[in-house]
């Protein structure tokens, strides 16, 4: 039985420990998104006509 207590405890700190890591990497990915995301914002404010009389008569 103590043999099973302590097998159940290293499964919980290993699933603990990957949860952790998984939550980790998608957090850095996320931020890479929004990074991607924010730069290409500002490039397209930058690269859009100033006047808006493109096509207006």
């Amino acid at each position: 039985m103590e043999g099973l207590a302590v097998l159940v405890m290293l499964f919980g700190i290993f699933t603990g420990i990957f949860w952790m890591i998984v939550g980790w990497r998608a957090m850095q990915a996320h931020e890479k998104l929004a990074d991607s995301v924010e730069l290409l914002a500002r490039q397209s404010n930058r690269q859009e006509p100033q006047s808006g009389s493109l096509g207006e008569d």
